[in-house]
């Protein structure tokens, strides 16, 4: 087992909007959050012959009117890629809790389900019977953006349900922004009684001391106010243990209505391809319950022990990547093509973003390659439309939860796209790289056929401009313009090469684009070489930088740079090390996570691999940043510089493939 200490554990993690993590050591330490932070509570309360004990979330965080019952301790947590269990004990009984997500990725209907379940299993610590009481509960804020919403709340056989309903679907965008739309369900084939109930009921139900205040009671069927109160929609059971365990499962369910708004069409979940509706996946998601475990089970083993070939502590690390990258994508079909679109979260919310699309596809080359080619379906669509009026690859199109358009570097008053807050060569060299890496893993190339035009003009572009960029953003937009950047260089260089590989792959001559990228190779050795490294800028003599673009240089065997400069620059890596980390560059001691693992396939360097594996997950187990997995941190401190659930944690997958 695992002695990582967790900085946040994954709960629930179906997309950007029904997320939901819990940001401490014990699960009933804190409520449980949002990825952004917000109280997006879940709670679970169980009452041991008429006591009552927490072990998930807190009644109400803001403590006001009523105090909290005693936990029973948790002794232990354990995430695995699409699991996270929990145990708690005391001396009458053990609760062992999971949460499983099933984001099985070589099934798209099941992966793009908006269930998720909770099960349980209570066993009698002392040999004795115990009388058990048990509550699942959803906090309605779940379902608002912000609490002086009205929800409608009601109960119905086996379940409860909360929500908007139809109003302002896709109203609105953002990047620190919850879904306001559609109903939150938890149910259950158990045996459960659904309930309604304030904070103050939910006292009252189980023996808590509770003092006056403000919060009313609700009822089954009426809309609610959250202002200054809690509303639960939750579940309820009482059973019996001793000589036999209680062990049984519930699902908590977002029904969103529509998606995604896809340039100016509402557009659905994938589940729904084929007909299926939101009650039809509900009942599946029980019928298939016992399936669907030793599935994720099976699927788990398999992943982990590949990791394992990395040390244990990489399985760790890509444990809790996981369900983040692949969470932070929403999975949708428009009637012809599927969409895999990710939200930039906690940077811009940008949605379908490229250049955070190119840092996570290592994760989904392994396990679908499908899924690529939904992140760049919008991408690609969307550079065909008289609305894109550049020469070269679109940056993002949209905020989410609409893809209307890009909205980067837009000027908001006139509508304009301005072109000095561009990134071309970074998103030229991000489409060309990211449809071979396409084309190679599924082995077939048709995708590139049948962008081949379009791609033509992007690999014109990075000759033209690719070698010296001017000065211009790359996807480290953060530290700003940088003229004449080596790594962005290295982008173009290797996106001429793509080109000119998958000529090849279709039986046309792709050598002339070989040959430049060859020369453009050998003119930047010479160009960025400064005593014993490469420099960060071609015109900055006393800078460096990690140079993760020459990845595919290694992975597709391209044969593009000397094998020189990649031995030189690790062995420099080697001596900039923090105590967490290799920075990104010469300019500040912060780093990105995707590209640290990028770089340990620039050499086989066991000892290099190791101690970037090594100082991030040190990283994990010591930052006061208790946020879902960032992938941009300060090296000599572990504090989190930005950005926190965001896709790109599918780049930490790159050593497996």
């Amino acid at each position: 087992m695992s002695n990582l200490r967790y900085p946040a554990v994954p709960l629930i993690t179906v997309d950007p909007n029904f997320n939901v993590w819990s940001c401490c050591d014990n699960l009933y330490d804190d409520v449980t959050r949002h990825w952004t932070g917000r109280r997006h509570n879940t709670l679970g309360i169980i009452r041991i012959d008429g006591t009552p004990y927490r072990f998930m979330g807190k009644i109400n965080a803001d403590n006001y009117y009523h105090y909290e019952p005693a936990v029973i301790k948790q002794t232990d947590v354990h995430v695995y890629p699409m699991r996270t269990v929990y145990t708690f004990e005391n001396e009458a009984v053990k609760l062992e809790l999971t949460f499983m997500s099933p984001l099985l990725t070589d099934d798209l209907k099941l992966m793009s389900r908006p269930v998720s379940y909770i099960s349980y299993k209570v066993t009698s610590n002392d040999g004795k019977n115990h009388q058990i009481q048990l509550y699942f509960g959803l906090d309605c804020q779940n379902a608002v953006n912000t609490p002086d919403q009205e929800v409608k709340v009601d109960v119905y056989e086996n379940g409860a349900v909360c929500g908007r309903g139809d109003k302002d679907v896709l109203a609105k965008s953002g990047d620190d922004r919850n879904i306001d739309w559609g109903w939150m369900h938890i149910y259950s084939a158990c045996g459960f009684t659904p309930s309604v109930l304030s904070s103050k009921q939910l006292c009252n139900k189980f023996g808590i001391r509770f003092r006056d205040g403000i919060a009313k009671d609700v009822n089954p069927g009426n809309t609610v106010s959250l202002v200054n109160q809690v509303v639960y929609i939750g579940l309820e059971k009482e059973a019996e243990i001793g000589e036999k365990a209680l062990s049984e499962f519930i699902c908590v369910a977002y029904d969103d209505i529509h998606s995604i708004m896809y340039f100016n069409k509402p557009i659905d979940a994938y589940y729904k391809k084929d007909g299926d509706t939101f009650e039809l996946v509900c009942k599946k998601a029980i019928d298939e319950y016992d399936d669907i475990c030793k599935r994720v089970e099976k699927a788990e083993k398999d992943l982990i022990e590949k990791a394992a070939k990395l040390g244990g502590k990489y399985v760790d690390i890509i444990s809790l990547a996981y369900r983040q990258a692949i969470a932070a994508h929403k999975l949708t079909w428009d009637g012809e093509e599927i969409q895999f679109l990710s939200k930039e979260c906690f940077s811009n919310g940008c949605i379908g973003t490229l250049d955070v699309t190119y840092p996570s596809i290592p994760l989904f080359l392994m396990t679908n390659p499908d899924l690529v080619e939904g992140m760049m379906n919008p991408l690609m669509k969307y550079s065909y439309s008289p609305e894109w009026p550049f020469d070269f690859a679109p940056h993002d199109v949209g905020q989410y939860p609409i893809a209307n358009g890009q909205v980067y570097g837009k000027n908001h008053e006139t509508g304009e796209q301005r072109l000095e807050m561009q990134m071309p060569v970074e998103e030229c060299g991000n489409a060309l790289l990211t449809i071979l890496a396409i084309c190679m893993y599924k082995k077939d190339m048709s995708y590139f056929k049948k962008h081949k035009d379009m791609l033509t003009k992007w690999t014109g572009y990075l000759i033209k401009y690719g070698l010296d960029p001017e000065n211009q953003l790359c996807t480290d937009d953060f530290a700003g313009h940088l003229a004449h950047n080596c790594n962005l260089s290295v982008k173009a260089i290797m996106g001429i090469a793509a080109y000119g590989m998958m000529l090849g792959k279709i039986g046309e001559d792709g050598s002339e684009y070989i040959s430049k990228a060859k020369d453009y190779a050998a003119q930047w050795k010479k160009n960025a070489f400064s005593k014993d490294h490469y420099r960060l800028a071609f015109d900055k003599e006393d800078t460096w930088s990690i140079k993760y673009n020459m990845v595919w240089d290694k992975i597709f065997d391209m044969g593009i740079f000397d094998e020189d400069i990649f031995d030189t620059e690790i062995a420099y890596y080697m001596s900039k090390f923090n105590k967490y980390g290799l920075p990104l560059d010469s300019r500040i001691d912060y780093t990105k996570s995707d590209c640290l693992l990028w770089t340990t396939r620039l050499a086989d360097n066991k000892e290099y691999t190791d101690k970037i594996i090594s100082t991030m997950w040190d990283m994990l187990n010591e930052t006061t940043s208790r946020v879902p997995f960032t992938d941009w941190y300060f090296t000599s401190t572990a504090i989190q510089r930005g950005f926190q659930n965001r896709t790109v944690q599918g780049g930490l997958f790159i050593p497996m493939i």
